[in-house]
This record gives C-alpha cells, structure tokens and sequence, in this order.
C-alpha cells in the first residue's frame, strides 16, 4: 500500500510539472502566406522576374521568326522546281535547298539550345530569389518572437498538402502576430507602399489565397 501511494504521489507531482511547463509555454501565431504576400521585396522581386521573362520570351520569338523565316525561303525554292526547268537550273535549286536545309537545322538547334540554357537560368534565378525572400520572412517572425518572448510560433496558414485542410483547425485570434511581423517586415518599404494597392496592381479583384 505504501508502495502504491509513493507511485500515486510521484504521479501527481509529475502532472503538477507538466501542467506548470505548458502553462509557461508562451504561443504565438502568424500567417506566413500573408506575411509574404504582403512583403514589399515580393512585389519588387515579382517585378524584376516579370521583366526577366519577358526579356527571355522576346529572344525566343526572335529566334523563332528567324527560323520561320528560313522555313519560308526553303518553301519558295522548292516551289521553283518545275519539269521545264534545265539540269543546270534544278541542280541549282537543289544547292540552295541543301543551304537553306543547313540553315534552318542550325537554327533549329540555337533555338532548342538557347530555351534549355534560359529555361535553366531562370529557374536558378526564381529559387534564388524565392529563397532569399523566404529566410527575410523566417528572420522577421524570429525577431518579433524573440521581441515577445514567444517559445512557439505556428503558421496558421500552414494546410495538409495531402487533404488540403488547414494544419491548425482552429487558431485564437489573441494568438496571432501577423500585423506585428508585416509591421517590422515592411519598416523598410518605399514611402507611400501600399500592399493593398500592389495586390490589385497584380491580380485585380481576385482575391489571394490566405490573405485577409
């Protein structure tokens, strides 16, 4: 018996620590898509990929026009050939056939090379950028933790990538930072930066998933 109510008493004390230690837990909330979202670099960043693959689509197409082009030339020799025409004139027409067959292959392979080459580059180039906006994101959520004294911080905007539904059902609203991370994320925004107005900027009245 005595030995029973040793145990029942190391128990109870045991519960009274763990109680005690969540009960000093200091939980925060922050929704990450917003924070992002509403990150004044994204929209700057965003600008400068829009304009990167712009500039890449317009060399493509020159290249494709170019090859196009060759195409067209190629067809109209090839229309010249005719039953009344001499040895010395079809012999003629073939030289320029196989020329123009030469140029369009050689074409043909720079623009296949130069969209792998591109294609790659800006792949690098959107996850290099995407992964500097993201560590200044995490580095603004650790500063306002830090600031508050937070020991948890949840993104309550996090899904199941499996079923879609929120990781976190249900979030108290006396929980969530997002106002303070955006708040310290965008201290150094241009003057007059409105995110709001940058949303509408890019996506009209479509509203952006996780975004109040």
């Amino acid at each position: 018996m005595k030995f029973k109510t040793i145990i029942t008493t190391v128990a109870v004390t045991l519960s009274a620590l763990i109680a005690t230690a969540q009960a000093e837990v200091k939980i925060a909330s922050v929704n990450v898509t917003e924070v992002y979202t509403m990150f004044h670099k994204r929209f700057e960043t965003e600008v400068r990929l829009k304009e990167e693959e712009a500039k890449i689509k317009a060399e493509i197409k020159q290249r494709e026009d170019k090859l196009r082009a060759l195409q067209e030339e190629d067809k109209k020799i090839i229309a010249q050939n005719d039953p009344s025409l001499s040895e010395a004139q079809v012999k003629k027409l073939r030289e320029q056939h196989n020329i123009k067959v030469n140029e369009i292959q050689a074409a043909q392979q720079e623009l296949q090379t130069y969209v792998q080459r591109r294609s790659l580059a800006f792949k690098e180039l959107f996850r290099r950028d995407m992964a500097l906006l993201f560590n200044e994101v995490q580095q603004a959520i650790t500063d306002c933790a830090t600031q508050g004294g937070y020991d948890l911080v949840i993104d309550s905007s996090a899904t199941n990538s499996t079923t879609g539904m929120k990781v976190f059902p249900h979030v108290k609203s006396t929980f969530d930072i997002t106002p303070e991370v955006l708040k310290h994320i965008n201290a150094g925004a241009p003057a007059g930066f409105d995110p709001k107005a940058e949303l509408q900027r890019l996506y009209g009245n479509n509203a952006v998933p996780g975004v109040k």
